[in-house]
């Protein structure tokens, strides 16, 4: 079916270069690419829908680099304006099931790039793969390159010989690779690994002191491992550790918003989470996902339990992430990412934005949280904008057709009310989203239903 041709004219483009923002701008968009930006009126097209952005800025398809897709998941990904995902752990049957659906326009949904459940240093569940040699590295990633994976995904404890096997295989045929560490970011990087989660690795190899070293050691739950560490960071290796990312062009994803109970925001959160959830076109969501996400909320920090949690939830005499560790010292931890991450960008470095979105936190609207977190972190809201679009797609190599509005490109944009620029918060007041060139109809649909659904014995994390 033929494709209605757009016309936005009269807002304020921020095209994801980092420019001076375009004032009257004008977007002509044909089937699904962008065919002219321009300034000032411009001839529409015959039978073009026309949107009218006066007061309103223009902005690409925001990007989440961090998802956990849900069957659920799609409408409130597009709500709020994020057209792109990239999926860090599911299925890989169902999850490419899903993005050929949704490619073809028979699921609502933004765009996914995957990898699939990703490869384990050591199964936490009987369904984790686990290379066991640096030829079973090889004939694993051959194996999801055939199937057709985006990229690919590494968790902790993989050894060093085997990524060098994953990424050259990966690096071969373009995709990049990615990993969760739990040491050092310098190894790894130099290994062959393009981008990390959770910023990880990268305060640990800031800690250098006796007695940072010994506390770095005792942190023993998995989760704790991506948290707990920035608690630690050294200041004074920050510039070394972000000259070498910036260096090796390596991609580090932050997921601030997962910090975000212990940064003062429950209360807030809790509460707009709450109201989002009440929507009830939004009845179809599984009550046990809703506590979950609601539940997050208390995850970062909270009173000191009666008993004493199990010894592997506890940081030295501290309690862990997700065994209640102080608020005070949670809080010091995200401020010292923060610092590091405007050291990065300042250095040239790759910062994008993730949020852990469908499996920790609710999709869509944690992206905008996140965003918020790097302005309040000291990043520009030009360079946290560039977070989620341009160097989004950079890292998801794709920035030939995404993450800015140019003649070209795929039609995957925004319109806003207001000016992000001055306010970062604004984009959170989403006006239209056009994705593939076609405007998405941003209600919640309470006879949504997913037709492929997903495995509810298979739990990635």
């Amino acid at each position: 079916m033929t494709k209605t041709p757009i016309v936005i004219q009269g807002g304020r483009l921020i095209d994801g270069n980092g420019g001076k923002p375009i004032e009257n701008a004008s977007v002509v968009i044909e089937g699904n690419r962008i065919k002219q930006v321009s300034q000032g009126q411009v001839d529409s097209p015959k039978e073009a829908r026309i949107i009218d952005a006066s007061g309103k800025t223009i902005l690409p398809g925001l990007i989440d680099n961090h998802v956990h897709y849900r069957n659920h998941s799609g409408e409130l990904f597009l709500a709020h304006g994020v057209t792109s995902v990239r999926d860090l752990g599911n299925p890989l049957d169902w999850i490419l099931a899903q993005r050929d659906a949704i490619a073809l326009g028979k699921i609502a949904g933004p765009r996914i790039f995957c990898a699939g459940p990703g490869f384990f240093g050591q199964a936490r569940r009987p369904d984790h793969i686990v290379p066991t040699s640096p030829e079973d590295g090889r004939r694993l990633t051959k194996a999801n390159i055939e199937q057709g994976v985006d990229f690919v995904n590494i968790y902790i404890g993989v050894p060093l010989d085997i990524i060098r096997a994953v990424a050259g295989e990966a690096h071969a045929v373009g995709l990049r690779v990615t990993d969760h560490l739990d040491a050092s970011i310098f190894p790894y990087a130099q290994a062959g690994v393009d981008g990390v989660e959770h910023a990880s690795g990268c305060a640990e190899a800031t800690i250098r002191s006796e007695e940072g070293i010994k506390r770095l050691a005792s942190i023993k739950l998995w989760l704790a491992k991506f948290v707990g560490p920035w608690t630690l960071a050294e200041r004074e290796h920050f510039s070394e550790v972000t000259e070498f990312l910036a260096g090796k062009g390596t991609f580090i994803e932050p997921t601030m918003v997962l910090w975000g109970s212990s940064m003062g925001m429950r209360e807030s959160w809790e509460r707009e989470d709450y109201e989002l959830l009440k929507d009830p076109g939004l009845s179809y969501i599984p009550e046990e996902q809703r506590l979950l996400w609601l539940d997050h909320h208390y995850l970062a920090y909270g009173p000191r339990p009666e008993k004493e949690p199990p010894q592997d939830v506890v940081i030295g005499n501290r309690y862990s992430i997700y065994g209640l560790l102080p608020e005070g010292e949670l809080r010091e931890g995200h401020r010292r990412l923060g610092e590091f991450l405007c050291q990065l960008v300042k250095a040239g470095g790759h910062v994008v934005t993730g949020t852990d979105g469908g499996a920790a936190v609710i999709p869509g609207i944690s992206l905008h949280r996140e965003l918020e977190f790097m302005v309040a972190a000291g990043l520009s809201p030009m360079q946290a904008i560039q977070a989620a679009t341009k160097v989004g797609a950079d890292y998801l190599g794709k920035s030939e057709q995404l993450g800015t509005v140019e003649q070209g490109k795929l039609a995957d944009l925004i319109v806003v009310d207001g000016d992000p620029l001055k306010d970062i918060t604004h984009t959170r007041r989403i006006d239209t989203v056009i994705k593939d060139g076609e405007i998405v109809d941003t209600r919640y649909h309470e006879s949504f239903s997913n037709p492929i659904p997903r495995p509810t014995s298979q739990e990635f994390y």
